[in-house]
């Protein structure tokens, strides 16, 4: 009895969960969002304290992720959805598979250890509060990504994660150079961004879905899109955003300038979590798209160029972060390159590596960055010429180093080892697919990757840790390792990278595995080890480690060809394409205004007006050559004598705010024109457009007055010479013939039938409101009043950031004040 008990409380739990899967992956989504809003709160209970609180916001994220993980491992998938949009089929959707649960546990992790590290590095004195806010967003845009499942909230999370960004890299707003490099990778982020939206767009015009499981697991909905003629177009689109995010190909420019955010930033964005996103969207899309030649060139190929264009560029970089930089948009080439080996056969060829290495790949990159904080917060410079003899002084960094930077160059017993062996071994089998020969070259290039991660790799330990302690003044002489707090991350990171390495299968079998079986159907169980035997993913092994020495020996020569070949060819560059492009966008844009709008603003009007006289003209000359009258029979001019009455001191008002002298007496009359306005709206029946409209102008009046009071000149300045006056008077009559012209000649249109009674009939039932005026603003036509809100806020933050802006220019300069 007590046996069925618990079993039928088991089943109901389990249901239970299944059936609010939607809360459930909603909150995990959502709950970093939310803290965000109570950080400053915290902030005055903690003080300086404060990031112990995100981090625990990050462990509770990641404790709800790592509960998914038995489903997974077991096969199954969490999956809820609430109608958003249900016009457009956009709903609120979440989707829990393997592969969103991989990236979700690298974001919240890595998001625990960060949040703890960053409790040291940053001083007191930081906007501690921006600070951490800007992290929790941006933690939550990233577990939006992962386990979005409808393509318009994916791209909505995508975006937010470029802007949360943004602020991130600026967050020492008054550094040029951080500047800079936050606009640049908003620009080139967003922008690609931008493209992707298009792809997405056109995918739902093939598809009719925007649902991401929909579409994924229909094999139906995936011979639609591979046999539709706007494959290729949707195609490069999506990969186009993928590519921005992830600094492939020429879009890979932002990420070396992003370098300029704090170096817990750049290992939470730039290295373990935010570039991934884009490698993460080519895994999602892998089923729709892989097979295919185009998959193929375009992800593989621009994979293979960067990976080795960005580990060549490496070597000449002396910045310790920017060969970081250089590294991540390298090793993110290794990903893209082995999730674009594809063929018709064999669409997955190397899925299992790409996966295997992303995990692989967050935690030394991120352990890296790490310690480079700690080397250059100790030695206050990040110049790596400046550096040196300092095993002895850190020994317990030195090792960690060591331990990071040769699993990034592929050393056994670490992860980073079982990677590359399985990068080399997926190489080569796409080129025995492909038919050898020429496709031998993939494997070539491989080893030449791999080759140069050796050598940057090595220049990081032996160049930072060895040799002679350097005598410039500039640099401490007396250094130390620091506390736990800043190494406890980095060694919890170290011992990840050795335990994978030396026992995969746990992690491969509840995380890899089944984030594998997500992107392939019916794929192979992975299988890494240390020892194969001798095989060919071996020997080029052994060949990258005599190779890498070999680049290491020649290291200073090839940077200096390099920085040589630069300065004879500055214009070969492609952060010169950008700054061409994006910075001397004013000038391009005041150029062009002033090519467009000359001369005073009676000129805009003398355009506007011959433009719409011209648009008044078609109708009627239509109408005259098809023999038809232009007016319709039905219009009637009759008024009583109350509606004369108005329209008469209408214009009346009108004239005297066009002619009187005095800009009090102009403005009386203008306020007089508005009333009478609303007096007609309230004898046609509109009341609430009376009201409206008195409510306006009574506002209007008093800030009209407000700022003539403040004016000593209260003469209103009137030209005088009748020339220009008849010039006028003609102006102002032609745009009223205009516009009646366009009123009386509306019914020769199409006739259409008014949708006013919709309203009338459906806003009792529909939105349980009787004032029809609010149901039509609020509910039919809401998005309109979000549209008009928003208007309104940005015009108000625009009008505080100038008033900030003149009182911070002011405090800056008190002598000219005075």
């Amino acid at each position: 009895m007590n046996h069925n008990i618990q079993y039928l409380f088991r089943t109901r739990l389990k249901l239970g969960f299944l059936l609010n899967a939607f809360y459930f992956l909603a909150g995990i989504v959502f709950l970093p969002f939310i803290m965000a809003l109570f950080v400053p709160l915290v902030y005055k209970l903690l003080k300086d304290k404060v990031g112990w609180f995100a981090a625990a916001v990050a462990f509770f994220c990641f404790v709800l992720i790592a509960t998914i993980i038995p489903k997974t491992y077991a096969g199954e998938v969490l999956s809820g959805n609430f109608s958003w949009i249900p016009g457009l089929s956009v709903n609120l959707a979440f989707y829990a598979d393997g592969l969103s649960v991989l990236l979700g546990v690298i974001v919240s992790f890595i998001g625990i250890l960060i949040f703890t590290y960053s409790n040291k590095y940053l001083s007191k004195d930081e906007d501690l509060v921006r600070y951490y806010e800007y992290l929790l967003v941006f933690m939550g845009s990233m577990l939006g990504v992962a386990f979005s499942d409808n393509l318009i909230q994916l791209f909505i999370f995508w975006e937010l994660t470029s802007i949360s960004s943004f602020m991130l890299i600026g967050y020492y707003r008054k550094t040029p150079e951080s500047i800079y490099g936050a606009t640049k990778a908003l620009l080139i982020t967003g922008g690609g961004g931008l493209f992707m939206f298009a792809g997405f767009m056109i995918l739902f015009s093939v598809t009719g879905t925007y649902g991401i499981s929909d579409m994924l697991t229909n094999p139906a909905v995936i011979d639609t899109v591979k046999n539709s003629p706007l494959f290729t177009v949707i195609l490069i689109f999506i990969l186009i955003g993928a590519f921005a995010k992830s600094a492939q190909g020429p879009f890979y420019i932002w990420l070396p300038n992003a370098m300029e955010a704090p170096t817990p930033v750049s290992a939470f964005l730039h290295s373990a979590t935010m570039v991934k996103a884009g490698v993460f969207l080519v895994a999602r899309m892998h089923p729709m798209f892989s097979g295919t030649t185009d998959w193929f060139v375009l992800v593989c190929g621009l994979g293979l160029v960067t990976m080795v264009g960005a580990g060549f560029l490496a070597l000449r970089q002396n910045d310790l972060k920017g060969i970081l930089a250089y590294s991540t948009i390298s090793q993110l080439a290794y990903l893209m390159t082995m999730y674009g080996f594809t063929t018709a056969a064999e669409p997955g060829i190397g899925v299992s590596a790409a996966t295997f290495h992303l995990l692989n790949h967050a935690t030394f990159k991120a352990c890296l960055f790490l310690l480079v904080g700690i080397i250059a917060h100790e030695l206050h410079t990040r110049d790596i010429r400046k550096m040196g003899g300092l095993r002895k002084e850190m020994p317990i960094t030195f090792i960690l180093t060591i331990i990071a930077a040769a699993a990034m160059a592929g050393i056994p017993p670490l992860n980073g080892f079982l990677s590359k062996e399985l990068f080399y071994e997926s190489s080569l089998h796409m080129a025995e697919a492909l038919g050898g020969g020429l496709a031998y070259i993939i494997p070539a290039l491989a080893v030449v990757g791999g080759v140069f991660t050796f050598a940057y790799s090595f220049r990081l330990i032996l160049k930072v840790f060895c040799g002679k302690r350097t005598t410039d003044p500039d640099v401490p002489q007396h250094v130390h390792d620091p506390s736990w707090i800043l190494l406890g991350p980095a060694v919890l990171l170290a011992a990840l990278i050795i335990l994978i390495g030396l026992f995969p299968t746990p992690f491969i079998d509840y995380l890899v595995q089944p984030a594998i079986n997500a992107i392939l159907q019916d794929a192979p169980h992975l299988h890494a080890a240390l020892w194969h035997g001798i095989t060919w993913p071996f020997i080029m092994t052994l060949v990258t480690f005599a190779l890498g020495i070999l680049v290491y020996w020649k290291y200073d020569a090839i940077a200096a060809w390099q920085t040589q070949i630069r300065e004879k060819h500055p214009k070969i560059s492609i952060n010169r394409v950008y700054n061409v492009l994006v910075n001397n966008a004013f000038d391009f844009g005041a150029e062009l205004g002033g090519m467009l709008q000359k001369g005073p603003p009676i000129g805009y009007v003398k355009s506007l007006l011959i433009f719409s006289i011209t648009l008044a003209l078609i109708p009627v000359l239509y109408f005259l050559l098809l023999g038809k009258p232009i007016f319709p029979e039905t219009l009637d001019f009759s008024a009583i004598a109350s509606e004369v009455l108005v329209f008469i001191l209408i214009l009346l008002a009108a004239w005297g705010a066009a002619s009187l002298p005095k800009y009090l007496s102009a403005i009386i009359s203008l306020s007089a024109c508005g009333f009478f306005v609303s007096l007609l709206y309230a004898y046609l029946k509109a009341p609430d457009l009376a009201m409206t409209q008195l409510c306006v102008e009574t506002l209007s009046t008093i800030m009209f007055l407000v700022v003539i009071m403040k004016l000593k000149n209260k003469e209103a300045i009137r030209p005088e010479k009748t020339r220009f006056k008849l010039k006028n008077a003609i102006i102002a009559g032609a745009c009223a013939f205009v516009l009646f012209m366009m009123l009386a000649g509306a019914d020769l249109m199409a006739p259409f039938e008014t949708f006013s009674h919709y309203f009338i009939e459906n806003g009792i039932e529909m939105t349980a409101g009787r004032n029809i005026v609010n149901v039509i603003v609020v509910d039919f036509r809401g998005y309109d009043t979000i549209g008009e809100i928003s208007v309104i806020c940005i015009a108000a933050l625009a009008v505080y950031n100038i008033i900030k802006s003149r009182t911070a220019k002011q405090e800056s300069k008190p002598e000219e004040k005075k």
